[in-house]
Formats: structure tokens, C-alpha cells, sequence
């Protein structure tokens, strides 16, 4: 994103449509068994329609390169017969799964859009709190200043002007919003079978709120919210008088804020853009550049002192660690090469 990304993250000229064949039935997977390595996308529900149309961003670059390199390309659903029938080590295939199902193996490698639309992950582990970068360590001092600073502006410049999130927003508004002490941003991550949060949404809310009840403290559902869960929260937030809901840009709502507090949402990450101090109360992988709020006690120290906590934190490396050199920019000229050298690397093809 250093000037030529086009508004949905992807390069002006530069559309796609190269999808791939899917595999429907276990006789078919037995042949490709036999025909040798392959490339096997096992796309989660919501991917699979995207990849074998050519719509999906990240797959395209790369079919034609890897067929150029003699390696096939072919697309499952995950967990369905024919992909347990691929999965048959004799075969050699490389696994590339497209969604949040983590998993370790030897031959498996995980694909999802990341944070900031045009970059996408590529990991051993896992995608968003799953992935490797959560286990990594960031040190800043091995990163470029100069190149960091460069990254950063184009990134941040581009997304705020032209007010981008992973989600549609409302319009900014001019003058912004009237300042507040904390927003919230809401996740519907509490009934997930795999629990990543340290404090739910109204823990978030109660805590924020009774910290300093002369504090306005402002509060944004997720788009897509659970009924259940949004019942909840706006339960929540109507027991306090310094609590209001918004559906504000979250470009808005994070001006308008001293700090910001969510689970591991992808504004929290926004937020980071705007240099503003995030609380995180789940595991994340951008922990790092954030407080972690594993209890109440630890979200009100941070309200207190997060400020002073973060005052210099190299934000601008931080982006360019996290997005330029973890994850694949897909406008790159050097997108397919990097990604087809990590399946390389991963699977000795």
C-alpha cells in the first residue's frame, strides 16, 4: 500500500479471474493421488465458492505461476471425503487451507485476508490469533527506520482518507466526533468452541464504564453481531449514563478516543494506525503493539497508565514488520514469488 493499491486493496489493472478446479468425489481425489504433488487448497465454508471462480485475490497470481513451475493446482472442501483422501501422505500433496482452522503438519501451510484488506497471511500455524506471529518476538531495532516510516504512511494515509476497514463504515464525519475517554469494539467470539477471550464484551463495557462514570465511554457493535450477544451488550450499556452505542467509522470512534479497548478485533489493529493505545482482553497476534487485559484489574490499570505505557512504541515498524514482512501484499510484483517460496520451503517441492 505505498501508492498502488486501488480502493478494495488491489492494484489498479491488475484483476485476476484464474479459478480452480475443484475436486467433488473420492474417485477423483484417488486419481490426483496417483498423478503426483499437487497443490490442494482446502477452502473453508465462505472460500470456496471465491477460489474456484477466480475471485478470491490471493489464488490467481499464483495458479498460473505454479503451473508455469509444473505444479498443479486444486481446489477441496475442507473435511470432506475426497480431502481426507487427499490428505494421504503417500501423495506428496502440499495442504493450503483457506480459513481459521488451525493446525500443525509438515505439508500444511494456512491462508486467510488479513487485518488490512491486500494483505494476507500465509502461516505454518494458523490465521489471526492462531498464527505464528503470536508466538514471535518483535524487535524493533532490526527494522529500517526509513523503510518503516515509508510503509506505514502509504498504508495509513491511503485507509484513513479514503475511510477503508475490513467492513463497509459509515461516512467520517467532519470536525469528527465529540471526544471521549474509551471505545469499545464489540466481538461475537464468546460462544466459539475454542475460547481466545480473557473478558467478555460486557465485562469490557462495566469496566470501562464504572472506572470513571464521568467518562464518556463509547461502544460499536460488530456488523454482523449475534442477537443474542448484542442483546446483551446493549442491556449493558444502558445501565450507564457515560456509555453510548455508536455505529460511527471506526476511523471516527478511534479520532475521537483516548484508548481504545476490544477482544483482538480488527479495529483494534485500525486503531494502531492512528498511533492510539489498545487494550487487547484475548489472545491476539498483534499483542505486541497492544496492553493485554487478561482481568478487570489489569483493564483498569491499563485505562490508567496505558497512555505512558505506549508513549513511543514504534508503531511505524510495527507495520512494517507485521503487514510487510509477515504477511503477503497481493498489489507486489513480488506477491506469487514469495508466496510460491514459502510452499516451496514448507513442503521441499
Amino acid at each position: 500500500m505505498d501508492g498502488q493499491i486501488g480502493p478494495l486493496g488491489r492494484a489498479p489493472g491488475r484483476e485476476l479471474r484464474l479459478g480452480i478446479e475443484p475436486v467433488t468425489s473420492v474417485t477423483a481425489a484417488r486419481n490426483l493421488n496417483r498423478i503426483g504433488r499437487a497443490v490442494i487448497v482446502h477452502a473453508e465454508p465462505g472460500w470456496f465458492d471465491p477460489v474456484r471462480e477466480g475471485t478470491d485475490a490471493f489464488w490467481p497470481k499464483l495458479v498460473r505461476e505454479l503451473a508455469g513451475q509444473g505444479i498443479e493446482t486444486r481446489l477441496v472442501a475442507a473435511r470432506s471425503k475426497p480431502a481426507e483422501v487427499l490428505r494421504d501422505p503417500a501423495a506428496g500433496h502440499v495442504h493450503v487451507v483457506m480459513g481459521n482452522a488451525p493446525s500443525y503438519a509438515r505439508n500444511t501451510l494456512h491462508v486467510e485476508a488479513g487485518y488490512i484488506p491486500g494483505f494476507w497471511y500465509l502461516d505454518e500455524i494458523g490465521v489471526f490469533w492462531h498464527s505464528s506471529l503470536r508466538l514471535r518476538q518483535f524487535c524493533p531495532e532490526e527494522i529500517n527506520r526509513a523503510a518503516a516510516e515509508y510503509f506505514f504512511n502509504g498504508v495509513s494515509g491511503w485507509m484513513l482518507r479514503h475511510n477503508l476497514s475490513k467492513a463497509p463504515q459509515a461516512e467520517r464525519v467532519p470536525g469528527g466526533l465529540e471526544p471521549a475517554r474509551a471505545v469499545i469494539f464489540c466481538q461475537d467470539i464468546e460462544a466459539a468452541p475454542e475460547r481466545a477471550h480473557y473478558l467478555t464484551n460486557v465485562e469490557m463495557i462495566r469496566t470501562v464504564a464504572e472506572h470513571d462514570p464521568k467518562a464518556r465511554v463509547l461502544v460499536k457493535l460488530r456488523p454482523q453481531q449475534g442477537k443474542a450477544s448484542r442483546r446483551e451488550i446493549v442491556a449493558a450499556a444502558q445501565d450507564y449514563r457515560n456509555v453510548q452505542l455508536s455505529e460511527a467509522s471506526v476511523h471516527d470512534l478511534v479520532a475521537a478516543s483516548d484508548i481504545v479497548v476490544t477482544q483482538n478485533s480488527a479495529a483494534g489493529f485500525e486503531a494502531l494506525m492512528q498511533k492510539k493505545p489498545v487494550v487487547t482482553c484475548a489472545k491476539a497476534d498483534y499483542r505486541h503493539a497492544t496492553l493485554t487485559a487478561r482481568t478487570r484489574g489489569d483493564l483498569c490499570d491499563a485505562l490508567d497508565y496505558g497512555a505512558d505505557a505506549m508513549a513511543g512504541f514504534a508503531y511505524e515498524k510495527y507495520f512494517y514488520w507485521f503487514l510487510g514482512k509477515a504477511l503477503l501484499e497481493e498489489a507486489k510484483d513480488s506477491f506469487a514469488r514469495r508466496a510460491i517460496a514459502r510452499i516451496r520451503e514448507k513442503a521441499f517441492l
